[in-house]
């Protein structure tokens, strides 16, 4: 009988990918599952490219009404995300917020069902990580990934450097793929925030969005000294309590507006302890209710916010849908122009990549990971307001 490694390598190498995994307490191992969604990733994202961005995705009003909506969405429910089934195997209707997210997803030819979701309206820093089943990682210590995940970028203030940041080659966690030793290298795709622009990425690539832009620039010792400022930031926050600066409704504090939604393997459930919208007649966690009731309080959840809706936003709020996809533009990705190899070490800096979370859940053992690349272009595809930037990185740990 095959030992489980190599029954995963036997199955990676008939999609002619040689990946080794480390099944230790330290590296927290895989489903057999997840590796065959990982699969059924890879197959999505060949067809598509690794990753893609689109440009005028939703017009400025689209996604005007869309921030106002993601922030309702927010404040309604207990963590900020939600999760719904996509026509037609849905048995809720969809909100607002969600046909505009089906929408995208249609016009981009994406067929799963499960689509798990949030927002953020705030500009602020988010470590490199991978997005995961948390519930799973935190009560079995497994790792699973959705299939594809996406960023729209709702609204940008003048000025905002924002940029996501994707390595599409580092899959799950920073050190699991051994193939990496090997070869030496990791892309790193720099996607500027633009309003009405799409990102789209293999759902278990490692991305994040550095704040500052250059934040990545900075030394080690300086990375921490900010973090701890930032903390203190944090704390003196929730310790006011002034009305004024509290209030989110004051646009002039948007900095940086997104709606992110992953897709999830069909033949999975979605990530768990993540819920419908109540706003469809979702049941709040830990709330059982009979048909007759659950049916009642169904009709009476759609029937209050599709009254609230329509006051707020008018009788098209049904129609907040993407452009027709032939007005989409695709942006080109550029390869960076390096001044120097990769090969020549006395042209090169160090770039330090902050990781998110514990050793299990970055699959690392290291809270930075050191990448050596030409810092000048580096710097300048980070501060650049809209051109899509790709660069090869030696690691350096």
């Amino acid at each position: 009988m095959l030992s489980r490694k190599l029954l995963v390598v036997a199955l990676l190498w008939t999609r002619a990918v040689v990946v080794s995994f480390s099944f230790t307490s330290d590296n927290p191992s895989l489903t057999l599952n997840s590796l065959v969604t990982l699969l059924a990733a890879q197959n999505q994202v060949e067809e598509r490219g690794l990753v893609k961005v689109y440009e005028n995705a939703f017009n400025p009003s689209a996604c005007e009404m869309l921030h106002h909506l993601a922030v309702e969405h927010y404040e309604r429910t207990n963590d900020g995300s939600s999760m719904f089934t996509r026509p037609p195997y849905n048995s809720r209707p969809l909100t607002p917020l969600e046909n505009a997210m089906d929408s995208a997803l249609t016009a981009m030819g994406d067929n799963t069902k499960l689509v798990e979701y949030w927002s953020r309206d705030a500009y602020m820093n988010v470590d490199a990580h991978a997005d995961i089943d948390e519930v799973m990682l935190e009560e079995e210590e497994k790792i699973r990934c959705p299939l594809i995940g996406h960023v729209l970028y709702l609204e940008v203030k003048d000025g905002i450097r924002g940029p996501t940041c994707v390595f599409p080659d580092v899959l799950t966690g920073w050190a699991l793929n051994e193939q990496d030793k090997k070869n030496n290298e990791k892309e790193l795709v720099i996607v500027p925030a633009v309003q009405g622009r799409v990102l789209r990425f293999p759902g278990s690539a490692m991305h994040a969005v550095p704040h500052p832009a250059h934040r990545w620039l900075l030394s080690k010792e300086e990375q921490k000294a900010l973090r701890e400022k930032e903390e203190n930031c944090e704390k003196d926050a929730d310790d006011d309590n002034d009305d004024e600066w509290l209030d989110e409704d004051d646009d002039d504090e948007i900095e940086r507006s997104v709606l992110l939604f992953n897709t999830w393997a069909d033949e999975e459930p979605g990530p768990q302890g993540v819920n419908g919208d109540i706003a469809t007649g979702a049941l709040p966690e830990g709330i059982e209710l009979s048909k007759e009731d659950a049916a009642a309080f169904l009709k009476s959840q759609e029937e209050q916010f599709l009254a609230d809706w329509e006051d707020d936003y008018g009788k098209g709020y049904r129609a907040i849908r993407c452009n027709l996809f032939s007005e989409w533009e695709t942006v080109d990705i550029q390869d960076m122009k390096q001044a120097c190899s990769l090969f020549d070490s006395t042209c090169l800096e160090t770039v330090n990549v902050s990781l998110m979370g514990t050793k299990k859940r970055r699959l690392y053992p290291k809270q930075y990971a050191a990448l050596q690349g030409p810092i000048k272009q580096i710097d300048a595809a980070l501060r650049e307001a809209s051109k899509v930037s790709s660069v090869r990185l030696q690691i350096d740990d």
